[in-house]
């Protein structure tokens, strides 16, 4: 019968060690952050208050950057400062393209650019990129205006 307490025992030791050392992958690299719960990580806050509340009340908290987590522990780092945040998209956008899993495992859908990975968005990327330089969006400003406006016409004869 001791034998099984052991095993007990040990199973909870086991799983303590490896939440423990799941839920320090921020803090070992010194970036602070909202501290997680084990299985849930910080999604629980989101799920008691509005979202947007919850993380401006983190970025004063924590600053520009802080480590989240998401279920099961996964780490979630958020940028708030507007200079990293133009390296991470423009300069160093090679380096963080994949992105989260496909919840389909559609064919079709791994070959949207949001769900794609490795040199399927990398080609996709390349397709996309020359549809939205400067110049490009800049000539397209007036269209969307229009369409801006006409929308805003319409919901106002609806709700009058």
């Amino acid at each position: 019968m001791w034998y099984l307490l052991a095993a007990f025992l040990a199973i909870i030791a086991y799983i303590h060690f490896k939440w423990y050392r799941i839920l320090n992958y921020w803090s070992d690299r010194n970036i602070s952050g909202p501290k997680p719960i084990p299985y849930v990580g910080n999604r629980l806050s989101h799920i008691l208050r509005p979202r947007p509340v919850v993380e401006m009340e983190w970025y004063k908290t924590y600053g520009r950057l802080f480590g989240l987590y998401a279920m099961l522990g996964k780490p979630a780092l958020s940028v708030a400062d507007p200079v990293l945040i133009k390296q991470i998209l423009v300069k160093d956008f090679y380096k963080f393209r994949n992105r989260k899993p496909a919840l389909s495992t559609s064919p079709i859908f791994s070959k949207i650019m949001f769900s794609a990975r490795d040199d399927d968005w990398k080609r996709i990327r390349a397709i996309a990129s020359p549809t939205f330089t400067s110049a490009k969006l800049k000539r397209m400003y007036p269209l969307i205006n229009e369409c801006c406006r006409d929308f805003m016409a319409a919901l106002h004869t609806d709700v009058s």
